[in-house]
């Protein structure tokens, strides 16, 4: 799809070729944010420059609930990722498409009332659309929603480090985005969820009205978020979570690590 087509698309409904004469077929389409440019090596750098001031700002920013109380934001690891992501490409118009196990979703895509109503079109309603399905294994989604690094050497900011190698077929239950890279350091931050996020828990809370995994239930599972450092030891990657003082020694090996697949989200 061209650059021309894209940006000429709204949240009305626009007409396709006639199914017969003096017939139009037309679709709704609901539009998070318009998709008026393209990702690019250029935009690429742009990202991983922008996400530690947009992870700063997630931090200190605050908001009153719909009870009027003020809140801090609260993520859960992979739902912070997202968010990440999205404030970057909403604020430029840029696309995004990311895949779960439930469907594929789209800044813009094909209005559907039982996929769209409770989300409000804008980056905050895509991005609470997606995480409500967006699990940490859906990080694994390779040349979907992720391309795969092979060293620590080749991380930027906002690349995803996914906890794997500590679970049974290297199922990711766990993710980390990072900060800022030195030869000797990875600073990372990272969401967190409290209570236990397993079937049948989960299924539990579902039943009696409370989704751990849906930002807009009151039940929502996110933590503020959390900073992290690994130092580089001999003996590999040594790591402390600085808000909770937990450490580990050589934990970066059972990360696997991502960058997001952004010139994939360009196809449609």
């Amino acid at each position: 799809m061209s650059s021309s087509v894209l940006t000429s698309l709204t949240t009305r409904a626009i007409a396709l070729a006639p199914d017969a004469q003096n017939t139009v077929k037309k679709v709704q389409l609901k539009v998070f944010w318009k998709t008026a440019n393209f990702w690019t090596d250029a935009t690429i750098r742009e990202y991983h420059s922008a996400v530690p001031s947009i992870a700063e700002r997630l931090v200190s920013e605050q908001y009153w609930d719909r009870n009027g109380s003020i809140k801090n934001n609260r993520f859960t690891c992979e739902d912070f990722a997202i968010r990440l992501l999205c404030e970057f490409a909403s604020e430029r118009q840029l696309p995004v498409k990311l895949k779960t196990g439930a469907r594929t979703y789209r800044n813009m895509e094909i209005y559907q009332s039982g996929e769209h109503d409770r989300y409000l079109s804008h980056m905050y309603g895509f991005s609470d659309m997606v995480m409500l399905t967006y699990g940490a294994p859906d990080m694994q989604r390779i040349g979907e929603n992720v391309v795969a690094l092979t060293s620590p050497t080749e991380l930027m900011p906002g690349d995803i480090l996914a906890q794997a190698h500590d679970r049974p077929g290297d199922v990711a239950h766990h993710v980390q985005v990072v900060m800022s890279v030195t030869p000797e350091q990875i600073e990372i931050k990272q969401g967190n969820t409290s209570g236990v996020i397993v079937r049948p828990f989960t299924t539990v809370h579902r039943v009696l009205g409370s989704n751990m995994a849906d930002p807009q239930n009151d039940g929502y599972a996110g933590m503020p978020i959390e900073r992290g450092i690994y130092n580089r030891q001999e003996s590999g990657w040594s790591y402390k979570n600085l808000e909770t003082g937990a450490a580990r020694e050589d934990f970066l090996k059972i990360f696997q690590l991502y960058h997001w697949n952004f010139m994939g989200f360009n196809q449609a």
